[in-house]
């Protein structure tokens, strides 16, 4: 019976996972790490704030995160605008808490991760997401590439704005699920952990992908197996595991660099 309790939760943490993944590798060719924070903070502002107004949290927090990820698009600044907007989705959740009680529980909620607890809605939507990224694949690469040789390679040609529009929104849609689903520390541990793993092991661009899927994934199957026996919530245990394995990445590649020298 618990095994059947768990498969739904299961499978819909392991989709998200893969989809958080391929964002982080993505995040990391586009230089846009900052983003990633400002946006999962405010999708968690948008839960609290659903849980005060009694409105669907998915829907708000996809509205307030589309906004912020607007702002930010307008603006040539990637570390000190998306910082500070950040920071003030971390002081309005912080306040809401502080003055309902229902947002309260839900601040807790999104900080913890409600993964457990995934039901037949959050599994369909992973599951649409996931499928949507298998189909927006190609565009989603040509995007990050043209982000990774313009600087060095002005000729390049650019995507067009449609996928340029296509892959933000994705972008949007990865994060504010992934904060629903896992909480807001480990979607972030998960978009931003392996990918910098997996850029000191990866030697082209399809190795930064595969290498990033692998350790995401592979983080995920620890932190379950770990955090069930332990009794323990599952968001810190992987945000820990995330830890532990992008360190191991940097750590095996500087002793492999070192012993073919």
């Amino acid at each position: 019976m618990l095994g059947d309790l768990l498969l739904m939760p299961f499978v819909a943490g392991l989709l998200i996972t893969g989809v958080l993944a391929l964002a982080g590798a993505g995040l990391f060719l586009r230089g846009s790490v900052w983003q990633a924070l400002a946006l999962g903070q405010w999708a968690a502002v948008g839960g609290v704030v659903a849980s005060v107004l009694h409105w669907p949290a998915l829907f708000v927090a996809l509205v307030l995160g589309s906004s912020v990820m607007a702002l930010l698009q307008r603006s040539a600044d990637r570390e000190r605008l998306p910082l500070g907007v950040f920071l003030a989705g971390l002081a309005a959740v912080t306040l809401l808490a502080a003055n309902f009680s229902q947002a309260s529980l839900a601040a807790a909620s999104w900080a913890e991760g409600q993964l457990y607890f995934a039901g037949p809605n959050e599994l369909w939507a992973v599951a649409v997401l996931a499928v949507a990224s298998i189909l927006l694949a190609p565009g989603l690469y040509r995007v990050w590439r043209h982000a990774q040789l313009a600087p060095d390679v002005p000729a390049t040609r650019p995507p067009p704005t449609w996928q340029r529009l296509t892959e933000i929104g994705w972008l949007v849609a990865a994060v504010v699920l992934g904060s629903m689903v896992l909480g807001l520390p480990a979607a972030l541990a998960t978009l931003l952990l392996p990918a910098w793993g997996a850029a000191y092991l990866a030697r082209d661009l399809r190795g930064l992908f595969l290498w990033t899927q692998a350790i995401a994934l592979a983080g995920f199957l620890i932190a379950w197996s770990l955090s069930l026996p332990l009794d323990q919530p599952f968001a810190p245990v992987l945000v820990l595991v995330n830890v532990a394995l992008a360190s191991g990445a940097r750590l095996a590649a500087s002793v492999y660099g070192e012993r073919n020298r």
